[in-house]
């Protein structure tokens, strides 16, 4: 009986023990757990690289950091490096790559989009082409510069009386290309001949022989002469003709 005593005794010490030594190596373990860095910080230090590769005048960009993803834990870092990766244009989509190297070693990557905002010209309503655009047809907004059209054009007043040779949708930023000048020359039209160079200015009367646009060359018969001659229509709705 003392023996089974001891016995069941003892099991009961030896279970005890292992119950204490699982508890203290849990507690021991959850202490050993190193400290995540921060996603705050990461994408602060992704922020102040991109800010201050940027040229001057870029203060009004907007950057969006994306990630780290939820859930991820990188261990806590005292030596954090970042760097392009692939594309380094300062504007629009690119990729950083964020490094540890110490205490311990890691890496990740990050999107990122930085937004240039700028002054565009947009129709104010829905257009078809042919219109000639007034100031009511008009409004200044702020959009990213990167998304922007070749040629978008920043002054409203510049466009007044610009023919559009596209229809455009209400809000649609205006580029240089989707206009035209107003036609100042009709076919069968009374114009001003004008022939200039080497210091000599010529006016006549003459006939437009076809419709045309400031910039465009037009045929033009000289009513005196009746001698057909190319010139160039100008600001002024007159034919200039340069002389050799």
């Amino acid at each position: 009986m003392p023996i089974r005593l001891y016995l069941f005794s003892g099991l009961r010490l030896l279970a005890l023990a292992w119950v204490v030594n699982v508890s203290l190596g849990v507690a021991t373990f959850a202490w050993a757990v190193p400290a995540a860095e921060s996603p705050a910080t990461i994408r602060a230090a992704v922020e102040a690289f991109v800010r201050a590769g940027l040229p001057p005048g870029g203060e009004k960009v907007k950057i969006d950091v994306q990630g780290p993803a939820p859930g991820l834990r990188f261990p806590q870092c005292a030596d954090l490096h970042t760097a392009y990766f692939g594309n380094a244009n300062p504007y629009g989509a690119q990729t950083v790559e964020v490094r540890c190297t110490a205490p311990s070693v890691w890496s990740l990557y990050l999107p990122v989009r930085v937004d240039r905002p700028q002054g565009v010209v947009v129709v104010a309503r829905a257009l078809q082409a042919g219109h000639v655009l007034t100031a009511a047809d008009l409004t200044m907004v702020e959009r990213d510069a990167t998304r922007l059209p070749p040629g978008a054009v920043t002054d409203a007043q510049a466009l007044v009386g610009q023919v559009l040779r596209y229809s455009v949708a209400a809000g649609q930023p205006l580029a240089q290309s989707m206009l035209t000048g107003p036609q100042l020359v009709h076919y069968g039209q009374s114009v001003s001949l004008i022939a200039q160079g080497m210091g000599v200015r010529l006016v006549a009367l003459g006939q437009a022989m076809a419709d045309g646009r400031v910039g465009q060359s037009v045929l033009v018969r000289n009513v005196q002469s009746g001698r057909v001659v190319s010139g160039i229509v100008d600001a002024q709705g007159q034919v200039v003709v340069p002389l050799q």
